[in-house]
């Protein structure tokens, strides 16, 4: 009955697509592709849903310099954020501690212990990598200095010890106050240190000899506490007292406060919930903030980027612009992880935290990530904090207030004969259901069918819906091949899928393996400082493996070894043109080794003969995604290890995260397997010892038998080469970081290199063991 009503509706429209007869892209009628039927959209009201159980929390401690902070889970695990990349970087569970603390960078956790001392956590690892011995008495606060070269420690016993975190050695130890005490803040400029004790009795140390002088009382526990490059303290009591040099104040009782980096202004939390930003100098309120529920844990006050983040116990963090008042995001900490949202919609999160949370319209309830291509924005945290030289992703509107439903989406095959090899009409029915439509995608196998197998395409109204009809000519594998139809809204959202699953006769075969592997170390027509070491011989290294390993399970293998001077824009992209004439049985591995950089709204990789000022010249991540979609070949393996040479680690933060929206987004989308990973090449011990970059070094490895574990047959697939690389990564740079950790913090801060993996695509068979 189904096959008739769609008869019915290519009547009505004036489609025909014989069945019986081949159909041709060359002869289809496109008077309709491109456009949207996105007029008159009719958008719903949405509410966030969090169906994922939050994690209570229990303390929190921020690290010199605000740059770091350390949430304390009910269930005793450490969750170590660092602002500048924007997001949470561990969970760790070395064991309780009677005090806790992130260094400053957030390269290390501090853990203190009722014996007097203070391990060390290396967060990727979650193994301490010394201990810091010493203290008279339990340790009950932490801090660490701003370049992270000393660790202070305060005692049950009102002492101050202070150590020296390359040898482990004691700098100096001071008796300063009587109580147990409760804070320690470091001046800027690491020269000075004040302290605060369970009575709220003040002192000041000098942070080079541990020379120590009171610096008055608050009588009662201080809830925030600084001190200036002056030796200047500034302490606010929960009673309310503000006490400075020059005397103190009384701004009334508050229930979690914290002061800027200037000592100019605090925020404070008061008893009934209210947030407010006071000026620190006078003791007056400026102007509330915003108004909150429940209980809370803290607040961090980043006075640079006028952002306040109020730290609930039942899991939520509120970050807050202290200027405008207004509500920027909020964070949700689960149990399986973290996930980040702000008031237009934009997101980011790890993918188990992103799991549980949805968008509730009317009746139906929509994944948060099935607004990726729109909304998704890696490291957003750290562009709001001001932390990331770029701004916030441009997006069509907020989900909030305009959520465009997705379309209903249908499939049905308009051929009787299933044959392999032959061509095979489907039909996309896409239903409007208020959100407009306006993309229509079939994925065969897994990969997106280019539109050039579009027959025709038509939008009409059928029963009062606007409609979408598009007729298929696709060529069919013989054996089983799966169709998947989806549409997405205005704000490129998808709904449910619709699957065709069809067996077709004939006898499969071996197809064609189509390999490019580019490799750029010398760019000539850069500066010095942007040559690499690596990146030729690593594109060298994986042609030789998948050539090795791969030759019994193709006809041939048809290689392009591009590498420095032959690898230009030109012949980049004239491999890439060339798989136009790739069959469905034949199969693709691209791989690319050189510079990634961002521009706007587009990712790109840097050939040869790249420019430093001109896009033109470079290699866009749409001129690849295009190439690939225009591919016969239904298996494609995209292996990108991307580098980043010179600047700040907040600039890696900032590219890294900019080539996961748009590339892994973007190619994820067409259906194309995906392995990236994002490094510093001109760290020397990242080359020497193996001779590649890590992610190269361990496809390599992958390739030649280690990643045939699940299932162990003698055949390794895509997906086992990047199941393989991603589990390997992060424990490769451990090992290698262990024998330099000094250069590997430079240059990736706490960072440990991690791979990207989308493994949507069709799986393809990549190399056969024991060859």
């Amino acid at each position: 009955m189904r096959h008739m009503r769609y008869l019915a509706i290519l009547a009505c429209l004036g489609m025909t697509v014989p069945a019986s007869t081949p159909a041709y892209p060359q002869n289809a009628v496109f008077d309709a592709i491109g456009s949207h039927i996105l007029e008159n959209v009719v958008y719903a009201q949405a509410q966030l849903r969090v169906t994922a159980p939050l994690m209570q929390l229990t303390g929190l401690s921020v690290g010199t310099g605000g740059d770091s902070f350390v949430l304390l889970g009910s269930d005793g695990a450490y969750r170590l954020w660092n602002l500048q990349a924007g997001s949470q970087r561990a969970t760790l569970k070395p064991g309780a501690g009677t005090a806790f603390a992130p260094s400053a960078s957030g390269t290390t956790l501090l853990v203190g212990g009722s014996d007097g001392g203070v391990r060390l956590i290396d967060p990727p690892s979650g193994k301490a990598f010394a201990t810091l011995a010493g203290a008279d008495g339990a340790v009950t606060a932490l801090a660490g200095s701003s370049d992270d070269a000393l660790v202070y420690a305060g005692t049950a016993k009102g002492g101050v010890i202070a150590w020296n975190v390359d040898d482990g050695r004691i700098a100096w130890q001071s008796t300063a106050l009587s109580g147990a005490v409760q804070h320690i803040a470091v001046s800027p400029d690491n020269r000075h240190l004040a302290i605060a004790d369970a009575a709220g009795n003040l002192a000041r140390l000098d942070a080079v000899g541990g020379t120590a002088a009171t610096a008055g009382t608050l009588g009662s526990p201080a809830s925030a506490l600084h001190v200036n490059d002056k030796g200047g303290v500034i302490a606010l009591a929960s009673s309310g007292r503000l006490a400075r040099n020059e005397g103190s104040l009384d701004i009334g009782p508050v229930a979690r406060a914290d002061i800027g980096f200037s000592g100019a202004n605090a925020v404070v939390l008061r008893q009934d919930g209210t947030v407010e930003l006071v000026d620190a100098r006078t003791g007056k309120k400026i102007h509330k903030i915003a108004g909150t529920k429940g209980s809370k844990i803290g607040l961090i006050y980043d006075e640079a980027a006028a952002k306040a983040i109020v730290v609930a116990a039942d899991g939520t963090l509120e970050v807050f612009d202290t200027v405008t008042r207004e509500l920027v995001l909020s964070i949700f900490i689960s149990t399986q992880g973290w996930a980040l949202i702000d008031r237009q919609g934009r997101f980011d999160g790890s993918s188990s935290g992103l799991r549980g949370i949805e968008w509730a319209v009317k009746k139906s309830n929509f994944p948060i990530t099935s607004l990726t291509e729109a909304f998704a924005d890696p490291g957003m945290l750290s562009a709001v904090l001001q932390n990331d030289q770029r701004d916030l992703r441009a997006v069509p509107g907020s989900p909030v207030e305009q959520f465009p439903l997705p379309p209903k989406v249908e499939i049905e095959s308009l051929t009787a004969e299933k044959t392999g090899d032959k061509p095979y009409q489907l039909l996309v029915i896409a239903e409007d259901q208020g959100g407009g439509i306006k993309d229509v995608r079939l994925y065969h196998n897994g990969k997106i069918v280019d539109v050039g197998a579009i027959l025709e395409q038509k939008d009409a109204e059928a029963g009062g819906k606007r409609i979408r009809v598009v007729g298929y000519n696709v060529w069919p594998v013989p054996g089983p091949n799966v169709f998947q139809a989806v549409a997405t809204g205005a704000y490129d959202n998808t709904g449910d899928a619709a699957e065709l699953h069809e067996t077709f006769s004939g006898e499969p075969r071996r197809g064609r393996l189509n390999l490019i592997a580019v490799g750029v170390s010398k760019y000539g027509r850069l500066p010095q400082q942007y040559q690499l070491q690596v990146a030729a011989n690593d594109a060298q290294r994986v042609a030789t493996a998948v050539s090795q390993h791969a030759r019994s399970l193709f006809t041939e293998i048809a290689g392009s070894e591009l590498t420095d001077a032959r690898a230009t824009r030109q012949q980049i992209i004239g491999a890439l043109d060339s798989l136009k004439t790739a069959k469905p049985e034949d199969s693709v591995i691209l791989f690319l080794s050189g510079h990634g950089v961002t521009d706007g709204e587009e990712w790109y990789f840097l050939p040869h003969d790249a420019t430093a000022d001109d896009p033109g010249t470079w290699l866009s991540a749409t001129d690849i995604r295009a190439a690939l979609e225009k591919s016969g070949a239904q298996r494609v393996f995209v292996i990108i290890d991307a580098c980043y040479s010179g600047g700040t680690v907040e600039n890696f933060y900032a590219v890294t995260s900019f080539q996961k929206r748009f590339l892994t987004n973007g190619l994820r989308s067409s259906g194309i397997q995906v392995l990236t990973a994002t490094r510093r090449d001109q760290l020397a011990p990242e080359s020497a010892e193996l001779g590649a970059g890590f992610l190269t070094y361990l496809v390599d490895q992958a390739i030649a038998g280690r990643a045939d574990a699940d299932p162990r047959d003698g055949w390794i697939s895509s997906q086992e080469v990047a199941k393989f690389a991603y589990q390997a990564l992060p424990e490769l740079f451990l090992t290698q970081r262990e024998k330099n950790p000094k250069a590997f913090r430079d240059v990736y801060g706490a960072d440990v290199q991690e791979p990207d993996v989308y493994t949507i695509g069709a799986d393809l068979l990549i190399a056969q063991t024991g060859q």
